[in-house]
């Protein structure tokens, strides 16, 4: 399949049921295609269900980016049968009832009649002109109604994109299956600071929580902010890519269990509302922080390979190089004697950091000699859609919605 054609894409929103079909496995997921008059638009589902080529699945639309469409799976891995080798279809037609509901944000853009927006107006539209309005004869006169035309004003066109981008990243977000992190100190995932004159330490009763989303998301900040409340006995910790939140880890003595990323980003906020909560906050490499976020916003991909250790590394490398994907891989060494993590963005290599030690390094040859001295060591990987850090996705949270969302 070649490139999409644009104009195939008219009336599709991010939240949108739409039916597609399996074409070949790959890492992660499927490729699958969705049929659009006599054409086939290429698409990708990551999803970790068993399926078969030939197949059809219902999902929901996300965004398109360069050459294929991004799509959202509707049923998750949930079942324990479904975690086998074992193919089990999914009957999507038994639960169109079931999903066939208000699709919140997205359904804003009704509003609008954003599907029919084009960059270059199609002909019917600059030659349509305004209906004439005819009232009763016994109808007292009255100013006509403006009418409504079919391509917003500027300002109009630019918040429906906006209220697009940031639906397309929700619609993901709520997809996404959150990761339990089994480390005594969860927070201590995300890497201290490379540049120690970023850090900056305080103590919330100097400064409101409000100047502190400012800054962040002012700021356009791309680092980490780690809180410890004493009166919650809480530790948390949230990464920051240009001002919105792509990752967060809270941790409470009264929580057996570590929260998904926006559930913590709450008790976080809530943390810092407090004034004995102690702050830090500092900077971090972007291409870093965005190949981290797809430890808690990526996809995970499901092995099913004979590889040992180190030769997966390698064909997962070649793999994310290839097709220049940005992506997380965990090492978790045998006898639980720590966890590795390695970076790889843009299918380049830039770093890796082994928690335990709190060591950050750029030479891949580190995660190498790991794997060497322990053969035994498991390897996961997590991808992070090149769509979500496009222009047409607000990638991450926004730390003031979700700040309103609390009062």
């Amino acid at each position: 399949m070649g490139p999409i054609n644009p104009w195939k894409l008219t009336g599709y929103k991010a939240g949108q049921n739409v039916k597609c079909t399996v074409v070949n496995s790959e890492p992660g997921g499927y490729a699958v295609s969705i049929q659009s008059g006599k054409e086939f638009l290429p698409a990708f589902l990551p999803t970790q269900l068993s399926l078969r080529a030939g197949e059809e699945v219902l999902a929901q639309y996300i965004r398109v980016q360069d050459h294929r469409i991004l799509l959202s799976p509707l049923f998750n891995n949930t079942s324990p049968s479904m975690k086998t080798s074992t193919h089990v279809p999914v009957r999507w037609e038994e639960h169109l009832d079931e999903i066939d509901r208000p699709m919140g944000e997205a359904q804003i853009y009704n509003n609008y009649e954003i599907d029919k927006v084009q960059t270059v107006p199609a002909p019917q539209q600059q030659q349509a002109g305004p209906v004439p309005i005819q009232l009763p004869s016994s109808a007292p006169p009255q100013a006509p109604a403006p009418p409504r035309t079919s391509v917003p004003m500027p300002m109009q066109v630019a918040h429906a994109v906006q209220l697009e981008a940031e639906a397309a990243f929700n619609v993901w977000a709520e997809a996404v299956q959150p990761r339990k992190f089994h480390l005594r100190r969860a927070i201590d995932l995300i890497l201290p600071p490379i540049d120690v004159e970023s850090l900056n330490t305080f103590k919330m009763e100097d400064h409101e929580l409000e100047w502190l989303i400012i800054d962040l998301e002012g700021g356009m900040r791309t680092g980490c902010v780690k809180a410890s409340s004493e009166s919650r006995l809480s530790r948390s910790a949230m990464l920051l890519f240009r001002g919105r939140v792509v990752g967060c880890i809270y941790g409470c003595k009264t929580l057996k269990d570590t929260q998904p990323t926006k559930e913590s980003l709450d008790l976080m906020l809530a943390d810092l509302a407090l004034p004995d909560t102690d702050v830090k906050m500092y900077d971090l490499p972007e291409d870093v922080t965005l190949a981290m976020s797809a430890l808690f916003l990526g996809y995970p991909v499901q092995r099913n390979d004979d590889f040992d250790s180190r030769a997966y590394v390698d064909y997962i490398c070649d793999w994310f190089e290839n097709r220049k994907q940005t992506a997380c891989l965990a090492v978790t060494l045998s006898d639980k004697r720590g966890t590795c993590l390695g970076f790889i963005y843009e299918g380049g290599y830039c770093g890796a950091f082994y928690v335990e030690d709190q060591i950050f390094r750029v030479d891949k040859e580190f995660i190498y000699e790991l794997l060497t001295n322990d053969p035994q060591a498991s390897v996961e990987a997590s991808i992070l859609p090149p769509e979500m850090t496009s222009s047409v996705v607000r990638f991450g949270y926004s730390l003031s919605m979700a700040n309103k969302s609390k009062r």
